[in-house]
């Protein structure tokens, strides 16, 4: 079998004892680039990505957070404190330098790996990435939903546990049937992508299934790191950053893209009036893509 074209899945064993489980889509000897899912999420989120990057002859790199999916669960209080987990991943499959493209909350693990590993990191990419937490401005038109199971675990992490478990319940019994009921709060783009994109559909489903392999701890733990997610992360990163935010966003607002388009010294806003928060992850994946590998 041809190495350099099928997806690997396999657990990377770190030298703390934990375990890392990681995936590897497209064309597995190709240019590196790292995706960070978002949340909840697991390395499965990007196999509605496994096309694009086959095509494009790229490496999609992504790996389970803390306690999500196959990946043992940690002690990591920050974004900052998982960032270690990227390098030795890095390091165990030969890239020396690789871009990095984060959607939704994986948002603040991109720019986190571009700020502490500047040598390694040649580009940023954002699909709906999650800005500062912090801001109450950037945050009016978020899901009241978001703004209350983030309230609640930047300072007792245990209340938001009734709405994880749910989630949880809902996802590792009926997948389909809780994409179906999530697809309800999500805007018209989103809707649309599901249901006519069987694949994705199929995918997305399967993704959230794996997030909660483990229960909820590590939805916890994650939930409690983006709720703290501030605007003073965003200082000391000099990559390139392009920024893909939709009009039709209310997980991440439109003015949570345009403050890290503003405040990021080398960052290029990509605004996409007609997207969603799903759907500008799926249609503009190979315009991010282009973007941070500098294609034309």
């Amino acid at each position: 079998m041809n190495r350099d074209l099928f997806d690997i899945d396999e657990s990377l064993h770190l030298a703390d004892g934990r375990h890392l489980a990681y995936r590897v889509y497209g064309w597995t000897a190709g240019e590196p680039v790292y995706f960070f899912h978002g949340f909840p999420g697991s390395r499965l989120q990007a196999a509605m990505l496994h096309g694009p990057a086959t095509r494009a002859g790229i490496a999609l790199v992504t790996f389970d957070r803390p306690g999500f999916g196959r990946s043992d669960l940690a002690e990591a209080p920050s974004v900052d404190s998982v960032i270690p987990d990227v390098a030795d991943l890095a390091d165990h499959l030969g890239h020396r330098r690789f871009a990095v493209i984060g959607a939704s909350c994986g948002g603040p693990y991109a720019l986190a790996t571009a700020r502490l590993m500047p040598h390694r990191v040649s580009a940023v990419g954002l699909l709906a990435g999650m800005g500062p937490m912090n801001r109450p401005e950037l945050r009016t038109g978020q899901l009241p939903l978001l703004r209350a199971l983030f309230g609640l675990a930047r300072w007792h992490p245990w209340l938001a546990s009734p709405l994880l478990a749910l989630d949880w319940a809902l996802f590792r019994s009926q997948p389909e049937r809780a994409v179906r009921a999530l697809a309800s709060m999500l805007t018209a783009p989103d809707r649309l992508l599901l249901e006519s994109d069987s694949l994705v559909r199929h995918a997305f489903a399967a993704d959230l299934a794996e997030a909660y392999r483990q229960g909820i701890a590590g939805a916890l733990g994650e939930a409690r790191r983006i709720a703290w997610h501030s605007a003073p992360s965003l200082r000391g990163i000099e990559a390139p950053v392009h920024v893909f935010q939709g009009g039709h966003d209310r997980h991440v607002p439109p003015a949570m893209g345009r403050f890290m388009a503003e405040r990021l010294p080398r960052a290029q806003l990509h605004f996409c009036e007609d997207e969603g928060h799903l759907s500008i992850a799926v249609n503009r994946f190979d315009e991010c893509l282009q973007a941070v590998l500098a294609r034309t």
